[in-house]
């Protein structure tokens, strides 16, 4: 596999994974993101999106989905350790465009990267 794909093992895919995360994770909060971020068990870095209807209609959310692991395959290496991260997406994300809210991406990957666990 190539650097810059994004294969399972670095996605939370089960709902357990979901649970323990909001369960023992410390919350990390932007403008328009909140973090969850826990010291993953894994080998890497593992992320997890959660966009819900509040945000936006179905195209909206995918954008939105989309913009968010984009960014992530290309700057996972630079959070250190092995973190499991979920992301959740705030309401009025859906009106801004794609530059405001990698600047935003930006911002919360600058503060879980500062995160210690």
């Amino acid at each position: 596999m190539t650097k810059f794909c994004l294969p399972k093992n670095v996605r939370l895919l089960k709902r357990a994974q979901f649970l323990t995360l909001s369960e023992y994770g410390k919350k990390v909060h932007t403008d328009s993101f909140i973090a969850i971020v826990l010291k993953g068990t894994a080998q890497n870095n593992r992320i997890g999106i959660t966009v819900s209807k509040k945000v936006g209609n179905a195209v909206e959310r995918n954008r939105i989905k989309r913009i968010i692991r984009e960014y992530f395959r290309h700057n996972k290496e630079n959070i250190s350790g092995p973190k499991d991260i979920n992301i959740i997406a705030r309401k009025g994300l859906a009106t801004l465009s794609t530059q405001l809210i990698i600047g935003k991406l930006d911002k919360l990957f600058t503060k879980i990267a500062l995160y210690e666990s």
